[in-house]
């Protein structure tokens, strides 16, 4: 008994696997009818809230009537698996279906497939195509989740026929003005989902003379991107897709309005798959049903008392902008002006109309235009400001919103004549709500425009006013810059300070050229100077990459830009102009200098540390008789900036940031004219200038951007001229006359390369340039050597005592205790000698010598003879000698005077005890 029930259990362990290896799928289906009483509902899972069984087939049919629309909106989804692959349970739905039949399944197309429990990944609204929509519904034998939840609804689906529809294809449409005057063109599915791959057509003909409005009440298409590669609505300007493309529509959009030219207009509605990308992640958040796709809504309607385009009023740079009620725009091109008019002038224009004017004038590297308007008749019912009843509307800033502007005009008053800011001047021209009238008329023109901030004081012509009334600071550039500035352009920028104030000027930009010498063949930028005396003027010319130097003036200021033909690639010039207080500024330097025949020294702000930005500085110097001159001499100079071009690049040089300018005068006679000052930066040590007369003066000057460098240190001297001789000292080279107190005074004041007056009879040498008085300044070279030679001499001194520690522990204790108490020969002398290299070397080199004499000659007198030896010679004789050590108590010696005799150095010892004569034995042990 027992064994057939072990019989039995086997058989079913072997049966088991085979039963479940074959899932049995249980299949249902659901219709759901639109009946008279019976247009909405609601739908789920089996067993929903709960989990839906396992291995479920389950089909619902949503069946409307012939002229209905089925509507799905699904509330609570969880079904097993990922989106979008769906490997587990999911739920198909299919909502182009025009049968029940089992056929039409595989053959209709799929609209999604859902799984997962998000919701966002769900069409928000689903709508069919025609009357039906299938749901099928898939669970596999694993895990189950809640299902889903949903109602549905039956439409009219005579809001989605519009005009007549074309037997061929079930969103095509014809619509005629003679059968409608307005009306709703919505897309197949709106406000659901539209279906991949769809292609509708709109075709709208009005009557002779009628134009079609069209406007968006809701529009929600996928953006794919630039150009709409996707879904879009594309609008042709005529009966077909031959004609002008007016629009191309994708994405979002609202409150969008638009008119055909003429009577015809043509709209395609294709949709497409794929919206993701092959390249898509499958798992990324950005999936397709995430983006809205509701389709449009939009209306339409044949006009025929709107605007009516006068092709006769067109031009090759006035015409009409496709799309719009009444909208021109004016280009400049070979005409330099003309004349725009309302709608029906001088007859009565339309109302509850806005046209928009777009004049724009050129806008190259060639020329830059703006735009002046001039009205010559205006008659628009009204009264200012409010202007409740229509109003022209100029905006000088050229933006594309008709509704920013400064001011309304109406009445009959001419509005004033207006210039725009910059290319583009926008005339809005509004009749809603208004009362018939005449219109206006109105002369344009295009004037050139230079793109250069400012106050343009000469309209047409390049020349600006900046007013510290109206102010404090801003910039200015040369024509279109940052492009290339015209040929053969006269420009003038005219500063005027108010009282108490002073004008800053520094250049951020600065190429004129290649070319940096001869500016009178070449464009240039000419700053005009005020002197400092009453009618003084002086002009200098900048040309090139070689940047001028920040300029402070106290009084109108003018400079002038000259640009000749081909100027090539040159971008011109940006600077900064600011209006500033003389408090503002770091001038606590400076000052006048009253020589007493002499000289002095003349140092930068902080010097040597570095000075500050927005620093000012003025030096005069005046000699003590208006006979001599005044002497400079650079004998420390270091500043930001350069004076001299690098021939193998082509950047900017200059004195961009801090500038010295030497003012060395006129010659002696009366002028109204000054001779423009040198500019000084960068390193200049050792050049010397000399004054024109006996008044010497030095600027400097640092813009707000400077950074700082080490600054100066000057030498100014008095250099006399009464009479031919000379009564103080005559400098040897350049034959000056200084005063006798200026020489040996440490201080170079001959001019560059004669330091005459500090070597002629001075005690001390004058140093050379780098070093100081005290003695020659240690370079960093020097110190560079000198701590290469302590390492190397450190390095050899640690060697040679671990060498002495290593040789004592080669010996043993009985070795060492029997040195120690060992004695030399009474008669041994042990001498030590070290020997130094040049303290400029940087090896050390050691002799030690270590050499044994006995007694030679009489009265107890050792001679001994020793010779110099090399190195090498005494390596030989260190080979074969033994080591002496001397005693620690040697025998008391007396050395007697050293007598040199040829080559030998003789030294005499006195022994103070009586020794036997010994043969002399040497050691000599060398060390390097």
């Amino acid at each position: 008994m027992l064994q057939q029930i072990s019989w039995a259990l086997a058989g079913c362990c072997i049966l088991f696997p085979i039963l479940t290896s074959t899932a049995v799928y249980k299949d249902c289906k659901h219709f759901f009818n639109s009946t008279t009483l019976n247009k909405s509902g609601t739908f789920n899972s089996t067993a929903w809230p709960g989990l839906y069984p396992i291995n479920t087939h389950c089909m619902y049919y949503f069946i409307g009537l012939h002229n209905e629309r089925v509507e799905l909106n699904i509330t609570d989804f969880q079904l097993q698996g990922v989106y979008p692959q769906c490997q587990f349970d999911y739920l198909d739905v299919y909502a182009q279906m025009i049968t029940t039949e089992s056929e039409a399944q595989i053959s209709s197309p799929l609209l999604g497939r859902f799984c997962g429990d998000r919701m966002d990944i769900l069409p928000t609204r689903i709508i069919s195509t025609s009357n039906i929509i299938l749901i099928d519904f898939h669970s596999d034998g694993h895990r189950s989740a809640r299902g889903f939840y949903g109602s549905f609804r039956f439409i009219d689906s005579s809001i989605y026929e519009v005009g007549t529809k074309s037997p061929s294809h079930y969103c095509s449409y014809t619509i005629k003005s003679v059968y409608e005057k307005t009306g709703n063109i919505i897309s197949p599915t709106y406000p659901g989902v539209y279906p991949d791959n769809l292609n509708c057509s709109y075709s709208l003909h009005g009557a002779a003379g009628e134009r079609i409005q069209i406007k968006f009440n809701d529009f929600s298409l996928f953006h794919g991107g630039d150009y709409c590669p996707y879904d879009s609505l594309t609008v042709y300007d005529g009966p077909n897709r031959q004609a002008p493309v007016l629009y191309k529509f994708c994405g979002e959009h609202s409150t969008v309005t638009f008119y055909s030219s003429g009577e015809h207009l043509f709209m395609e509605f294709i949709t497409r798959a794929g919206r993701m990308g092959a390249m898509a992640d499958p798992y990324h958040t950005n999936v397709d049903y995430k983006f809205s796709r509701r389709g449009f809504n939009v209306s339409f309607h044949f006009i025929k008392d709107i605007v009516k385009i006068d092709k006769t009023m067109e031009s090759q740079n006035m015409y009409h902008i496709r799309g719009t009620a009444c909208d021109m725009r004016i280009i400049s091109n070979n005409s330099r002006n003309g004349t725009i008019k309302s709608p029906g002038y001088p007859r009565k224009f339309p109302v509850n109309i806005t046209c928009v004017y777009y004049i724009d004038g050129l806008y190259n590297q060639e020329r830059l235009e703006k735009v002046k308007i001039k009205f010559t008749d205006f008659s628009i019912p009204g009264s200012m400001p409010d202007c409740n009843l229509g109003y022209v509307a100029v905006d000088e800033e050229g933006r594309e919103d008709s509704r920013v502007f400064k001011e309304r005009y109406c009445g009959p008053y001419l509005p004033p004549d207006t210039s725009s800011k910059r290319s583009r001047l926008v005339l809005i021209f509004n009749t809603d709500n208004a009362r018939e009238g005449r219109g206006f008329s109105a002369y344009y023109e295009f004037i050139p425009d230079y793109g250069i901030p400012g106050e343009n004081v000469e309209e047409g012509k390049c020349t600006y006013l900046y007013d510290s009334k109206d102010t404090k600071s801003g910039t200015f550039n040369s024509p279109h810059h940052p492009l290339r500035y015209p040929d053969n352009t006269h420009c003038r920028y005219i500063f005027r300070p108010e009282a108490g104030q002073q004008i800053l000027i520094s250049f951020y930009t600065f190429f004129l050229g290649d070319k940096d010498t001869a500016c009178e063949n070449n464009d240039y930028l000419e700053i005009f100077h005020s002197g400092r005396s009453v009618g003084e003027k002086y002009s200098v010319k900048h040309c090139g990459r070689q940047f001028p130097g920040p300029i402070l003036a106290e009084k109108q200021l003018e400079i002038k830009f000259i640009s000749r033909w081909n100027s090539r690639n040159s971008t011109g010039f940006e600077a900064r102009y600011e209006f500033v207080h003389p408090d503002s500024l770091n001038t606590n330097c400076g000052g006048k200098i009253i020589s007493p025949g002499t000289g002095g020294i003349i140092v930068s702000p902080g010097f040597p540390e570095k000075y500050q930005s927005r620093t000012y500085c003025r030096w005069t110097i005046k000699a003590s008789s208006p006979f001599n001159d005044i002497l400079v001499y650079f004998y420390v100079f270091h500043t930001e900036g350069t004076v001299s071009r690098d021939e193998l690049t082509t950047s900017n040089y200059g004195c961009q940031n801090a500038v010295l300018r030497l003012y060395r005068g006129n010659a002696r006679y009366p002028t109204q004219y000054v001779e423009p000052p040198e500019e000084k930066c960068g390193q200049l040590n050792g050049e010397p200038f000399l004054s024109h007369n006996d008044t010497f003066e030095l600027e400097f000057l640092t813009s707000s951007r400077a950074l700082g460098a080490k600054g100066f240190k000057i030498t100014w001297t008095e250099v006399h001229k009464e009479g031919v001789s000379c009564d103080f000292f005559r400098c040897s080279k350049s034959e000056y006359c200084i005063h006798t107190e200026l020489a040996c005074n440490q201080v170079p004041n001959c001019g560059s390369g004669d330091n005459s007056d500090e070597e002629e009879g001075c005690p001390t040498p004058f140093p050379k340039r780098g070093e100081s008085s005290a003695g020659p300044t240690v370079s960093k070279f020097d110190i560079l050597h000198i701590a290469i030679g302590a390492s190397i001499s450190s390095f050899f001194c640690i060697v040679l005592v671990i060498c002495g520690l290593y040789h004592r522990r080669r010996l043993t204790p009985e070795q060492m205790r029997r040195r120690r108490c060992e004695t030399p020969p009474e008669q041994d002398t042990v001498e030590v000698r070290y020997v130094a290299a040049d303290s400029s070397c940087n090896t050390t080199d050691r002799l030690l010598q270590l050499e044994h004499v006995a007694l030679n000659g009489e009265n107890g007198k050792t001679s001994v003879s020793h010779s110099f030896h090399s190195p090498s010679e005494s390596k030989k004789h260190l080979a074969g000698s033994p080591v002496t050590t001397p005693s620690a108590t040697p025998p008391p010696f007396k050395v007697n005077k050293p007598h040199i005799g040829g080559d030998q150095d003789i030294k005499t010892v006195d022994s103070a005890v009586n020794h036997k004569p010994r043969i002399p034995q040497i050691q000599k042990v060398s060390i390097v």
